[in-house]
């Protein structure tokens, strides 16, 4: 496996930067009951799944005012939470599949030589470890997850390392895209310049998506391709 954000310069041209819970794998119903785990940690009753999609906010700290938890309640109980969170999670995600069309999706991108790459708040330890147990390692060129805890609960690094990435690898904004389910991946489009597409079904409901988005949304990973193919031009018809 490959460092986080360490690969040598690629000779490719186009770069797909994923999200990957909820974008490439499809853990939304895990993460929901893990959160309401934490939730019911503050006695704060259950709440929807509709719920969560329209207060949901990285960092996680807002979410959880957003839910009725007092800031310096949740800063006093971080990693307790963090436990509870992941010892639900973990239980659970043993019966999560990637997303329907990943696949297909990830072959389309090798075959057109579009390099991917993996950018995520997950865990790096528990990322690199996940995309090896599903068989998907191997389509990505760097695998980056948080070093960091601290950073999914005060504030997100995903603009700086893929500024610092494209920097580094010679990736234009013009030939780069990132696709993710929350209203961060459209935010680092839009300050990267580059193409940004949100996915549903994750941690936004449909009206956040509308208003967070930066070029497209869609449903299923299979709708990819007819994108890019008018974006890029990539040549082969879907």
């Amino acid at each position: 496996m490959t460092n986080p954000m360490t690969n040598p310069m690629t000779n490719r041209n186009h770069l797909a930067v994923f999200d990957w819970n909820s974008t490439l794998y499809d853990d939304a119903e895990a993460s929901y009951h893990a959160t309401n785990d934490c939730l019911a940690f503050f006695n704060i009753p259950p709440i929807s799944f509709e719920k969560q999609q329209e207060i949901f906010s990285f960092p996680l700290i807002h979410f959880y005012q957003r839910a009725g938890v007092a800031a310096d309640d949740y800063l006093k109980n971080t990693q307790q939470v963090s436990d509870i969170f992941h010892s639900t999670y973990n239980k659970l995600k043993k019966n999560c599949a990637l997303m329907k069309g990943a696949i297909d999706c990830l072959d389309w991108l090798h075959t057109h030589n579009v390099t991917c790459i993996i950018l995520s708040n997950m865990g790096q330890e528990t990322l690199e470890l996940d995309t090896q147990r599903l068989g998907v390692a191997d389509y990505f060129e760097t695998i980056s997850g948080n070093a960091d805890p601290a950073t999914i609960i005060n504030g997100t690094n995903k603009y700086e390392r893929l500024h610092d990435y494209m920097d580094k690898n010679n990736y234009a904004a013009d030939k780069t895209f990132i696709i993710g389910d929350s209203h961060e991946e459209p935010e680092v489009a839009k300050k990267l310049n580059i193409l940004g597409i949100s996915i549903s079904g994750g941690l936004l409901s449909p009206a956040r998506l509308e208003k967070y988005k930066k070029d497209y949304i869609i449903d299923n990973l299979a709708e990819l391709p007819t994108i890019l193919n008018k974006e890029w031009e990539l040549g082969i018809k879907t």
